[in-house]
Protein backbone atom coordinates (compact mmCIF):
# COMPACT_ATOMS: atom_id res chain seq x y z
CA UNK A 1 0.00 0.00 0.00
CA UNK A 2 1.49 3.00 -0.81
CA UNK A 3 2.58 5.92 1.59
CA UNK A 4 0.43 9.02 1.77
CA UNK A 5 1.50 11.62 3.87
CA UNK A 6 -1.10 12.48 6.74
CA UNK A 7 -1.80 16.52 7.33
CA UNK A 8 0.46 15.76 10.45
CA UNK A 9 3.65 15.13 8.77
CA UNK A 10 3.10 17.86 5.74
CA UNK A 11 2.07 20.71 8.20
CA UNK A 12 5.21 21.39 9.66
CA UNK A 13 7.72 20.47 6.76
CA UNK A 14 5.59 23.81 4.98
CA UNK A 15 6.15 25.63 7.85
CA UNK A 16 9.67 24.76 7.78
CA UNK A 17 10.03 25.76 4.14
CA UNK A 18 7.61 28.87 4.54
CA UNK A 19 9.89 29.74 7.42
CA UNK A 20 13.20 29.48 5.58
CA UNK A 21 11.85 31.17 2.64
CA UNK A 22 10.48 34.16 4.73
CA UNK A 23 13.81 34.18 6.04
CA UNK A 24 15.64 34.40 2.95
CA UNK A 25 13.12 37.14 1.84
CA UNK A 26 13.70 39.16 4.45
CA UNK A 27 17.53 38.79 4.70
CA UNK A 28 17.50 40.34 1.30
CA UNK A 29 15.45 42.74 2.26
CA UNK A 30 17.83 43.95 4.85
CA UNK A 31 20.76 43.95 2.48
CA UNK A 32 18.88 45.89 0.18
CA UNK A 33 18.17 48.88 2.83
CA UNK A 34 21.65 48.47 4.25
CA UNK A 35 23.37 49.15 0.75
CA UNK A 36 21.19 51.84 0.25
CA UNK A 37 21.08 53.89 -3.19
CA UNK A 38 23.31 57.11 -4.11
CA UNK A 39 20.82 59.46 -5.90
CA UNK A 40 22.07 62.55 -7.99
CA UNK A 41 19.58 65.11 -9.80
CA UNK A 42 21.58 68.01 -10.26
CA UNK A 43 21.65 68.86 -14.05
CA UNK A 44 25.13 67.53 -16.27
CA UNK A 45 24.42 69.46 -19.16
CA UNK A 46 27.10 71.30 -19.78
CA UNK A 47 29.66 68.16 -18.68
CA UNK A 48 31.13 65.21 -21.19
CA UNK A 49 32.00 62.35 -20.65
CA UNK A 50 33.92 59.32 -21.99
CA UNK A 51 33.18 55.70 -20.92
CA UNK A 52 34.90 52.63 -21.87
CA UNK A 53 32.63 49.44 -22.13
CA UNK A 54 29.42 51.90 -21.87
CA UNK A 55 27.31 49.19 -23.75
CA UNK A 56 27.01 46.49 -20.98
CA UNK A 57 26.97 46.11 -17.25
CA UNK A 58 28.18 48.48 -14.66
CA UNK A 59 29.62 50.84 -17.87
CA UNK A 60 25.39 50.99 -19.44
CA UNK A 61 24.29 51.61 -15.94
CA UNK A 62 26.55 54.69 -15.42
CA UNK A 63 25.94 55.61 -18.95
CA UNK A 64 21.84 55.39 -18.37
CA UNK A 65 22.45 57.34 -15.23
CA UNK A 66 24.99 60.25 -16.41
CA UNK A 67 22.34 60.84 -20.12
CA UNK A 68 19.53 61.19 -17.62
CA UNK A 69 21.07 63.98 -16.27
CA UNK A 70 21.36 65.61 -19.60
CA UNK A 71 25.07 64.84 -20.28
CA UNK A 72 27.03 63.90 -23.33
CA UNK A 73 28.67 60.26 -23.47
CA UNK A 74 31.28 58.82 -25.07
CA UNK A 75 30.41 55.83 -25.85
CA UNK A 76 33.91 53.83 -26.28
CA UNK A 77 32.94 50.02 -27.16
CA UNK A 78 34.55 47.63 -28.89
CA UNK A 79 31.70 46.23 -31.12
CA UNK A 80 29.49 48.96 -32.70
CA UNK A 81 26.74 47.24 -33.40
CA UNK A 82 26.18 46.30 -29.47
CA UNK A 83 26.63 50.29 -28.55
CA UNK A 84 23.87 51.30 -31.35
CA UNK A 85 21.58 48.61 -29.60
CA UNK A 86 22.80 50.13 -26.14
CA UNK A 87 21.54 53.33 -26.63
CA UNK A 88 18.32 52.02 -28.68
CA UNK A 89 17.06 50.44 -25.62
CA UNK A 90 18.49 53.66 -23.56
CA UNK A 91 16.30 55.99 -25.29
CA UNK A 92 13.42 53.40 -25.34
CA UNK A 93 13.38 53.11 -21.55
CA UNK A 94 13.50 56.98 -21.43
CA UNK A 95 10.54 57.63 -23.39
CA UNK A 96 8.57 55.03 -21.16
CA UNK A 97 9.53 56.69 -17.99
CA UNK A 98 9.26 60.14 -19.28
CA UNK A 99 6.95 60.09 -21.86
CA UNK A 100 8.72 62.80 -24.02
CA UNK A 101 8.23 65.46 -20.53
CA UNK A 102 11.62 66.28 -20.38
CA UNK A 103 14.99 66.22 -22.55
CA UNK A 104 17.72 63.71 -21.86
CA UNK A 105 21.35 64.18 -22.95
CA UNK A 106 23.28 62.82 -25.91
CA UNK A 107 24.35 59.13 -26.45
CA UNK A 108 27.49 59.44 -29.33
CA UNK A 109 29.47 55.58 -30.14
CA UNK A 110 33.10 55.44 -30.99
CA UNK A 111 34.95 52.32 -31.54
CA UNK A 112 37.34 51.19 -28.87
CA UNK A 113 39.34 47.86 -28.57
CA UNK A 114 41.54 47.53 -25.61
CA UNK A 115 43.09 44.57 -26.87
CA UNK A 116 44.81 46.70 -29.69
CA UNK A 117 47.04 49.02 -29.62
CA UNK A 118 46.27 50.61 -32.93
CA UNK A 119 42.45 50.98 -32.04
CA UNK A 120 43.64 52.40 -29.01
CA UNK A 121 45.85 55.05 -30.75
CA UNK A 122 42.82 55.49 -33.48
CA UNK A 123 40.21 56.62 -31.09
CA UNK A 124 42.66 58.99 -28.75
CA UNK A 125 43.19 60.51 -31.69
CA UNK A 126 39.35 61.16 -33.20
CA UNK A 127 38.74 61.74 -29.39
CA UNK A 128 40.98 64.55 -29.53
CA UNK A 129 39.97 65.93 -32.68
CA UNK A 130 36.54 65.82 -32.76
CA UNK A 131 35.47 66.69 -28.85
CA UNK A 132 37.16 69.87 -27.94
CA UNK A 133 36.81 69.16 -24.14
CA UNK A 134 35.94 66.24 -21.75
CA UNK A 135 35.37 66.55 -18.32
CA UNK A 136 35.50 63.02 -17.32
CA UNK A 137 37.36 59.58 -18.18
CA UNK A 138 35.87 56.67 -17.07
CA UNK A 139 38.09 53.56 -17.55
CA UNK A 140 35.45 51.07 -16.53
CA UNK A 141 36.25 48.25 -18.93
CA UNK A 142 37.82 44.97 -18.15
CA UNK A 143 37.64 41.23 -18.66
CA UNK A 144 38.08 37.91 -16.76
CA UNK A 145 38.41 34.95 -18.94
CA UNK A 146 39.31 30.99 -18.15
CA UNK A 147 41.34 29.83 -20.95
CA UNK A 148 44.19 31.74 -22.58
CA UNK A 149 43.48 34.68 -24.55
CA UNK A 150 45.73 36.96 -25.92
CA UNK A 151 45.25 41.12 -27.32
CA UNK A 152 46.71 41.86 -30.88
CA UNK A 153 49.71 42.75 -29.90
CA UNK A 154 50.31 39.32 -28.24
CA UNK A 155 49.62 39.82 -24.49
CA UNK A 156 47.44 37.92 -22.11
CA UNK A 157 44.08 39.55 -21.88
CA UNK A 158 44.09 40.99 -18.14
CA UNK A 159 47.47 42.12 -18.69
CA UNK A 160 46.36 43.36 -22.16
CA UNK A 161 42.90 44.70 -22.09
CA UNK A 162 42.45 45.59 -18.12
CA UNK A 163 46.24 47.59 -17.74
CA UNK A 164 48.11 47.86 -21.19
CA UNK A 165 45.11 49.07 -23.39
CA UNK A 166 43.83 51.47 -20.64
CA UNK A 167 47.47 52.69 -19.65
CA UNK A 168 48.18 53.49 -23.60
CA UNK A 169 44.37 55.06 -23.91
CA UNK A 170 45.29 57.58 -20.45
CA UNK A 171 48.99 58.30 -21.87
CA UNK A 172 48.09 59.48 -24.98
CA UNK A 173 45.71 61.74 -23.36
CA UNK A 174 47.44 62.99 -20.55
CA UNK A 175 48.31 66.57 -22.12
CA UNK A 176 44.56 66.89 -22.01
CA UNK A 177 43.85 65.47 -19.03
CA UNK A 178 45.96 67.70 -17.20
CA UNK A 179 45.59 70.83 -18.71
CA UNK A 180 42.16 70.34 -18.67
CA UNK A 181 41.65 69.03 -15.23
CA UNK A 182 39.63 65.91 -16.26
CA UNK A 183 38.50 63.50 -13.90
CA UNK A 184 39.80 60.30 -14.63
CA UNK A 185 37.82 57.21 -12.50
CA UNK A 186 39.40 54.01 -12.50
CA UNK A 187 36.85 51.05 -11.92
CA UNK A 188 38.96 48.58 -10.32
CA UNK A 189 38.27 45.75 -7.80
CA UNK A 190 39.63 44.90 -4.35
CA UNK A 191 40.64 41.59 -5.53
CA UNK A 192 44.12 43.41 -5.93
CA UNK A 193 44.68 42.49 -2.55
CA UNK A 194 44.19 39.09 -2.39
CA UNK A 195 47.17 36.71 -4.17
CA UNK A 196 48.04 39.60 -6.60
CA UNK A 197 51.95 40.40 -7.30
CA UNK A 198 53.41 42.38 -10.60
CA UNK A 199 54.99 38.85 -11.96
CA UNK A 200 57.79 40.65 -13.90
CA UNK A 201 59.30 37.70 -15.01
CA UNK A 202 56.00 36.84 -16.83
CA UNK A 203 54.61 40.01 -17.43
CA UNK A 204 52.24 39.59 -20.42
CA UNK A 205 52.12 35.86 -20.45
CA UNK A 206 49.29 33.39 -19.75
CA UNK A 207 50.69 31.84 -16.55
CA UNK A 208 48.79 28.73 -14.45
CA UNK A 209 49.03 29.92 -10.65
CA UNK A 210 47.55 26.95 -9.26
CA UNK A 211 45.14 29.14 -7.36
CA UNK A 212 40.99 29.07 -7.39
CA UNK A 213 41.39 32.58 -8.16
CA UNK A 214 41.76 34.10 -10.77
CA UNK A 215 45.59 35.41 -10.07
CA UNK A 216 45.76 37.43 -13.57
CA UNK A 217 42.78 39.29 -13.30
CA UNK A 218 44.15 40.21 -9.34
CA UNK A 219 47.17 40.93 -10.98
CA UNK A 220 45.88 43.57 -13.36
CA UNK A 221 43.71 45.10 -10.91
CA UNK A 222 47.19 45.83 -9.06
CA UNK A 223 48.53 47.40 -11.62
CA UNK A 224 45.60 49.78 -11.85
CA UNK A 225 46.07 50.90 -8.33
CA UNK A 226 49.40 51.47 -9.42
CA UNK A 227 49.69 53.80 -11.86
CA UNK A 228 46.33 55.45 -11.00
CA UNK A 229 48.56 56.26 -7.93
CA UNK A 230 51.62 57.40 -9.49
CA UNK A 231 48.82 59.26 -12.10
CA UNK A 232 47.65 61.08 -8.64
CA UNK A 233 51.29 62.03 -7.21
CA UNK A 234 51.81 64.04 -10.82
CA UNK A 235 49.09 65.94 -10.28
CA UNK A 236 46.42 64.61 -12.06
CA UNK A 237 42.65 64.45 -11.14
CA UNK A 238 41.97 60.44 -10.45
CA UNK A 239 40.29 58.33 -8.40
CA UNK A 240 39.52 54.49 -8.28
CA UNK A 241 36.48 53.00 -6.90
CA UNK A 242 35.35 49.23 -6.25
CA UNK A 243 31.98 48.89 -7.07
CA UNK A 244 31.65 46.37 -4.50
CA UNK A 245 30.20 42.56 -5.47
CA UNK A 246 28.05 43.06 -8.78
CA UNK A 247 25.48 40.56 -10.74
CA UNK A 248 26.57 41.44 -14.63
CA UNK A 249 28.00 39.81 -17.59
CA UNK A 250 31.11 40.49 -16.50
CA UNK A 251 32.58 36.70 -15.88
CA UNK A 252 30.23 35.93 -19.28
CA UNK A 253 33.48 33.89 -20.71
CA UNK A 254 33.37 31.38 -18.01
CA UNK A 255 30.46 29.47 -19.57
CA UNK A 256 29.35 27.98 -16.10
CA UNK A 257 27.71 24.79 -16.21
CA UNK A 258 24.23 23.98 -15.32
CA UNK A 259 24.91 22.99 -12.06
CA UNK A 260 26.79 26.29 -11.03
CA UNK A 261 23.42 27.60 -12.01
CA UNK A 262 21.80 25.45 -9.60
CA UNK A 263 24.15 26.06 -6.85
CA UNK A 264 25.04 29.60 -6.79
CA UNK A 265 21.81 31.59 -8.40
CA UNK A 266 20.20 31.74 -4.63
CA UNK A 267 23.39 33.17 -3.76
CA UNK A 268 23.72 35.56 -6.55
CA UNK A 269 20.38 36.80 -5.76
CA UNK A 270 20.90 37.45 -1.93
CA UNK A 271 24.19 38.88 -1.26
CA UNK A 272 24.82 40.31 -5.03
CA UNK A 273 23.31 43.52 -6.51
CA UNK A 274 22.49 43.57 -10.30
CA UNK A 275 24.13 46.72 -11.84
CA UNK A 276 20.94 47.76 -12.98
CA UNK A 277 20.49 48.29 -8.68
CA UNK A 278 23.60 49.67 -8.40
CA UNK A 279 22.60 51.98 -11.51
CA UNK A 280 26.01 53.44 -12.27
CA UNK A 281 25.20 56.34 -9.87
CA UNK A 282 28.24 55.75 -7.90
CA UNK A 283 30.07 55.61 -10.48
CA UNK A 284 28.73 58.58 -12.16
CA UNK A 285 28.96 60.53 -8.71
CA UNK A 286 32.66 60.37 -8.56
CA UNK A 287 32.51 61.91 -12.53
CA UNK A 288 30.00 64.26 -12.29
CA UNK A 289 30.75 65.80 -8.53
CA UNK A 290 31.57 69.71 -9.53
Amino acid sequence: MPFIPSEATLLPAAYTVAGFAGSIALLRLYKLRKWGRVRSTFSLRDKTFVITGANTGLGYETTKALVRRQATVIMACRNMAKAQAAIEKIRQEEQEERKGSKSSGTLIPMQLDLASFQSVRQFAGELQRTVPRFDCLVNNAGLAVREPEFTREGYEVHYGVNHLGQFLLVELLKERLLDQGTRVVVVSSRMHEIEAEIDFKNLGRWVEYGSRLNRLYNNSKLMNFYYARELYKRGYNVHVLCPGLCHTDFFRHYEPKWYHYLLFSPIVWLMLRSAEQVRGEGISQFGGQS
